[in-house]
């Protein structure tokens, strides 16, 4: 008999086949900078490289 904690115990059966994959796996890309933003419109960015500046410009919730 194999020794089972709790939880082991109260695993679905359906996860049973995910128990050999990896967890993740990430891939990041080397980036280079080239300027960076003045100091006040870092602050405004939250981010001193135009590069990883991405505003949200979606709408706000809820289907028009």
């Amino acid at each position: 008999m194999q020794n089972r904690t709790h939880c082991d115990s109260q695993k679905p059966k359906s996860c049973e086949c995910l128990d050999d994959m990896a967890l993740a796996m990430a891939y990041v890309p080397w980036q280079t900078f080239h300027d960076t933003f003045k100091l006040d419109k870092a602050l405004q960015a939250g981010t001193i490289f135009p590069e990883l500046c991405k505003p949200f410009c979606g709408r706000r919730g809820g289907a028009r």
